[in-house]
């Protein structure tokens, strides 16, 4: 009871923005012995965010035993437990969870996660044909748009890839993703207003530590644009 109590007020306080006292909550809520499986998922999702990947893969592995006949409950934390692999440097274990997953569940989620991770694993060719089949499933997820500009973008084909990427801006404007890969693409066409102007706003973005892009590389496009720029 006390451990649930202790949850419940880690997860008020985390939707309020308040992630330090809140992360305090669910610590206490896990030594209390918390059996509420929203807020075990919420204090792991806080750990990814915060890239404490280690300890958040116990916490997603501890529900997938807890909740043996929870499908829904088992599924989320799988999901996020490959997140937590991947960013551990186990991309191969990643990817096997995720299609475990994606196989019995398929929806926007897996698509745009192991769409994202496929293109990480380097195939581009195998992570376009799965997206592609992701955008048949829906066409107006700003993640799996994203992912194909990222796809034609890493493939050269900049016109294709700022099709997508618009696209996905016209979904999510906010998405730091597209974004940053806006910025750099109008910076390979040349246009430096453009450029600079979208790698502002991605600079402007909360990044945390699950975000597929960091601040260092915005920053060494905005110094490389700026420098561009101050020599002509």
């Amino acid at each position: 009871m006390i451990g649930n109590i202790y949850g419940m007020l880690g997860y008020a306080y985390q939707i309020r923005g308040k992630a330090d006292k809140a992360l305090v909550l669910y610590e206490k809520a896990m030594a209390k012995g918390v059996s509420i499986p929203g807020c075990q998922m919420a204090y792991g999702v806080m750990l990814l965010r915060r890239g404490e990947f280690e300890q958040a893969r116990q916490v997603f592995g501890r529900l997938i035993i807890e909740y043996p006949h929870s499908d829904p409950v088992r599924n989320r934390a799988k999901v996020n437990q490959a997140l937590a692999y991947w960013k551990l440097g186990d991309l191969d274990t990643a990817l096997d969870m995720l299609t475990e997953v994606h196989n019995k569940l398929r929806n926007s989620r897996t698509y745009s996660i192991l769409g994202y991770l496929l293109i990480e694993a380097g195939d581009l060719e195998k992570a376009l044909e799965f997206n592609l089949e992701a955008l048949d499933y829906d066409d107006t997820d700003e993640e799996i748009l994203d992912n194909l500009g990222q796809i034609y973008y890493l493939k050269g084909d900049l016109d294709e890839a700022l099709r997508y990427f618009g696209k996905a801006y016209e979904e999510n404007p906010d998405q730091l993703s597209t974004l940053y890969h806006l910025g750099c693409i109008y910076h390979d066409k040349g246009d430096k207003a453009k450029a600079l102007e979208y790698l502002k706003k991605a600079s402007a973005r909360d990044i945390s530590a699950l975000s597929t892009v960091s601040r260092d590389r915005i920053e060494e496009r905005l110094q490389a644009l700026e420098h561009g720029q101050d020599e002509g």
